[in-house]
C-alpha cells in the first residue's frame, strides 16, 4: 500500500513524541517525592566517594597499601531471585547460566553436503528454505549426510537491582552460532577445529516496565512455540526471534498485561534477480567477461565489481521503526496472546528516478492449554496463527520478503548492463505481498523425566506475480512450507536432556516445484 512519505514520517514521529510526553508527565507526578529522596541518597554517595583514600582503620590505616575493601572475604549470600548470589557490597543479585549443547544431524534426504560454516538449523530459517529441487545435481547429492556441532551452546548473565522506580534488570546471553561464510568459512574450516564464532542472543536492560536492547520481539509468543530439538523449529511461528527495540509493559485488567514496542526495521524485497534486504552488507565479487573476436587476435576482457548484492544498487530502505502491541493473559491452564504489527517504513528507491513507500501490517494469535485430562497435569497443547501484508520475516522464515518488484530483472532498469534512462525506470513496478502461517503441537509427559512432543507448521506466501519477478526467480523464491517434528526427551538428571527427533519438511517455490527433507536429530544438553 503506497503512502505519502512526509505524512507517514510526521505521523510516526508525532505519535512517538506524544506517547513519550504522556509517560514522562505521569512518571513525574508520581515520582516527585522519590526523586527528592534519590537526590539525598546521591549526595550521600558523593560524600562517600570523596572520602576514598582517607579510610583509616582501627590501626590508623594499612601500611604500603590502598584502603582495604571492607567486604573482602565476606561470605557470599543468596540473591533476590532463584540461583543468584548477592554481589558483596552492593544491592545487585547476579546469576550465571547456560548450557552445553551437542547436536547430531543425519539427513536421510534433502541435505547439503558442503555447508560452510556447518549448521545444525534444519527446519525454518535453516536447510528447509533451500532444499535442493528435483532433477538437479544438488538433489542427487543430498542423501546420507551426517554432521554434528556444539554451536547451540550458550552462556548468559542476569542481574537484578532494587530501585525506587522498580526492579532494574540486565540480561546478556551468547551462543556460538555466529559463524558465516567468511568467519570462519573458507576451505577446510573443520580441518583442525571448527573455530565457532560467538553471537549475541540477548542484550537488554529493564527498569520497571521499560525495556531497551535486544530481546524477543513483542510480536512473537515463545510460550506457544512447540518444543523441538531442531534449532529452527516449525514453519508458521511468529518472528522475529530477537530484535533490538524499546518496549513498555503495563498491567491491565484481569491479571493481563499490555506492551508496546518500537523495533528495528528491515525492508526485504524480492527483485527480478534475487532477494535484497535493507541491512545487506557490501560483498565484493569480481566478474570477468572475455570476448574472442578473431582467432589469433588478442582477447578483450573486462572486469566488473559487484558490491551491493544481486543488483548493482540495493533499492531497499527502512525509514521508520516497526511498531507492535501485545496483550498477554496468563492463567493456570495456560495463556492467551494477541499481538499486532505496523510497518510504516517499507521504502524502495534508486535515489534518482523513483521512490516508492509502502506500509505493512499484520496480526498474531497464540495460546497454550493444559487440559489436565487423565491426571496428566503437565500435558500441553500449543497453537499459533499469523497473517498480514508486507510483514516479511515477522512470519518466521529468513527468506520471507515484504515487497516484490521487477527491478533488476534481466534487461530491465536496475539490472547489470540494463537500461539506465528515466523512461526505463518508469516501467518499474512493486507491490506488497501477503503471508499466512499456523502451528499446532502437543506435549505429553510419560514420566516426570520423560516427555514427547509432536507438532506441525505451515506458512504460505501469496500475491507474488511470476510476471513481475520473472521466470528465473519463480524457480527459487519460496512460496510455501510444511514442517513436522516428533521427538522423545529424557532427563537422566534434572539439568540434562537427552533426546532424539524425526523432522520432515516440504518446500514449494513459485513455479510449484516441490522438494522434501527427512532428518534424524539427536541432542545432548547440559544446563547450569
Amino acid at each position: 500500500m503506497s503512502i505519502n512519505r512526509k505524512t507517514r514520517t510526521v505521523a510516526a514521529l508525532g505519535s512517538g513524541t506524544a506517547a513519550l510526553a504522556m509517560l514522562t508527565g505521569l512518571a513525574a507526578g508520581a515520582r516527585a517525592d522519590e526523586l527528592q529522596l534519590n537526590q539525598q541518597l546521591l549526595n550521600t554517595r558523593i560524600d562517600q566517594l570523596a572520602a576514598v583514600g582517607q579510610n583509616a582503620g582501627p590501626a590508623g590505616g594499612a601500611i604500603l597499601s590502598a584502603d582495604q575493601n571492607p567486604v573482602a572475604g565476606a561470605p557470599v549470600t543468596a540473591g533476590s531471585f532463584p540461583r543468584s548470589i548477592l554481589i558483596p557490597g552492593t544491592d545487585t543479585s547476579l546469576r550465571v547460566y547456560g548450557q552445553i549443547t551437542q547436536i547430531l544431524d543425519y539427513y536421510l534426504t534433502g541435505g547439503n553436503p558442503n555447508q560452510s560454516p556447518q549448521s545444525t538449523t534444519v527446519g525454518i530459517t535453516g536447510q528447509l528454505e533451500s532444499i535442493p529441487l528435483p532433477n538437479t545435481i544438488a538433489r542427487a547429492r543430498s542423501n546420507g549426510i551426517f554432521q554434528q556441532s556444539p554451536r547451540e551452546s550458550r552462556i548468559g548473565f542476569e542481574t537484578r537491582t532494587p530501585t525506587p522506580f522498580g526492579e532494574a534488570r540486565t540480561v546478556m546471553e551468547w551462543d556460538w552460532a555466529g559463524s558465516t561464510t567468511f568467519a570462519p568459512g573458507g576451505a577446510g574450516a573443520l580441518g583442525t577445529t571448527d573455530s565457532l564464532v560467538p553471537r549475541l542472543r540477548y542484550g537488554y536492560g529493564t527498569l520497571g516496565g521499560f525495556l531497551a536492547g535486544q530481546a524477543t520481539s513483542n510480536f512473537s509468543d515463545p510460550d506457544a512455540n512447540a518444543e523441538t530439538l531442531d534449532f529452527g523449529g516449525n514453519a508458521g511461528e511468529p518472528g522475529k526471534g530477537r530484535q533490538p527495540q524499546i518496549r513498555y509493559t503495563m498491567p491491565a485488567y484481569w491479571g493481563t498485561s499490555l506492551s508496546f514496542s518500537a523495533e528495528t526495521p528491515e525492508t526485504q524485497i524480492a527483485t527480478g534477480n534475487g532477494l535484497e534486504f535493507s541491512d545487506a552488507g557490501v560483498v565484493p565479487t569480481a566478474t570477468t567477461t572475455c570476448t574472442v573476436t578473431t582467432i589469433g587476435v588478442a582477447t578483450t576482457c573486462t572486469t566488473s565489481l559487484l558490491t551491493s548484492g544481486v543488483t548493482p544498487l540495493n533499492p531497499a530502505k527502512a525509514s521508520a521503526p516497526d511498531f507492535t502491541a501485545a496483550w498477554y493473559w496468563p492463567q493456570q491452564w495456560g495463556h492467551l496472546d494477541f499481538s499486532a504489527l505496523l510497518r510504516p517504513g517499507l521504502d524502495m528507491t534508486d535515489g534518482k528516478y523513483f521512490s516508492k513507500q509502502f506500509v505493512g501490517y499484520g496480526g498474531h494469535f497464540g495460546m497454550d492449554i493444559k487440559p489436565g485430562w487423565f491426571g496428566w497435569v503437565k500435558d500441553d497443547f500449543i497453537l499459533h496463527f499469523v497473517g498480514g501484508e508486507g510483514i516479511g520475516t515477522y512470519l518466521n522464515a529468513s527468506t520471507n520478503f515484504s515487497l516484490a518488484t521487477n527491478y533488476g530483472a534481466p534487461g530491465m532498469y536496475g539490472s547489470f548492463g540494463g537500461p539506465t534512462t528515466a523512461a526505463a525506470a518508469a516501467q518499474i513496478r512493486a507491490t506488497t505481498t501477503q503471508e499466512l502461517g499456523a502451528e499446532i503441537g502437543y506435549q505429553h509427559w510419560w514420566l516426570d523425566n520423560l516427555r514427547s512432543n509432536i507438532s506441525g507448521g505451515w506458512e504460505s506466501h501469496n500475491g507474488v506475480p511470476i510476471k513481475l519477478v520473472g521466470a528465473a526467480q519463480a524457480a527459487s523464491l519460496n512460496k510455501e512450507f510444511f514442517t513436522g517434528h516428533a521427538n522423545v526427551i529424557w532427563n537422566p538428571v534434572s539439568f540434562v536432556d537427552v533426546g532424539i527427533e524425526y523432522f520432515w519438511g516440504q518446500r514449494t517455490v513459485l513455479n510449484n516445484q516441490t522438494a522434501t527433507v527427512n532428518t534424524l536429530i539427536s541432542a545432548f544438553k547440559f544446563r547450569f
